[in-house]
């Protein structure tokens, strides 16, 4: 019995400092208290809370005049102006991009991206903080696995149409990075469950 109590214990601390997976879903959040702003803050819980600081940039500044748009089907910057696929991330009336900070560090494991036209040569890019600009052209998941600091910026970009529609950021997923004092925490945890198993099995 004393046992299976050190066992339950022990696992108790050890699962406790996992790192955690969050999926930040941008497809029909139609509604949510971002959607439709060029601001806003996603909130996801799990084991903890993480929240993403969402902001629509146009030609690499902040740009109010554009929106945080999701559909049932897509999620782009919806730029002010004719001819801008709202829904889509695209350059019609300038270069849209979404900047992404987190309220703690993350690390960015992958993004998802939809609605390539086929037959078109449309190019996004993701950069990780001030680190190089990867790019896509196909719809499809994309690896990341970049470190992102607290206060710091995820970015996804369209860098050109190529005679296309545009693109849809449909999620990206991160992996919180466990806090300092939280992992002090949990190696002290480890250590009274090493001791206490002394004591009861001395």
């Amino acid at each position: 019995m004393k046992k299976a109590v050190i066992i339950l214990f022990a696992g108790m601390v050890l699962n406790s400092g996992y790192a955690e997976l969050f999926t930040f879903n941008m497809i029909n959040k139609n509604g949510e208290s971002w959607d439709g702003f060029s601001v806003g803050v996603y909130t996801n819980t799990g084991g903890l809370t993480l929240e993403a600081s969402l902001s629509a940039y146009l030609n690499g500044n902040y740009s109010s005049g554009s929106q945080l748009n999701s559909t049932v089907s897509e999620f782009g910057i919806n730029a002010a102006g004719s001819g801008d696929d709202t829904a889509l991330f695209d350059t019609n009336n300038g270069q849209e991009a979404l900047w992404v900070s987190f309220n703690r560090a993350v690390t960015i494991k992958s993004i998802t991206v939809s609605s390539f036209t086929g037959g078109n040569v449309e190019t996004g890019a993701y950069q990780v903080a001030d680190g190089s600009l990867v790019n896509f052209t196909a719809s499809g998941t994309y690896t990341v696995d970049s470190i992102l600091s607290q206060g710091s910026y995820f970015k996804v970009i369209a860098v050109n149409e190529g005679g296309g529609n545009g693109w849809s950021l449909n999620s990206f997923t991160v992996e919180a990075v466990p806090e300092p004092a939280t992992v002090a925490i949990l190696s002290f945890g480890g250590l009274a469950a090493c001791l206490l198993r002394r004591v009861l099995f001395s």
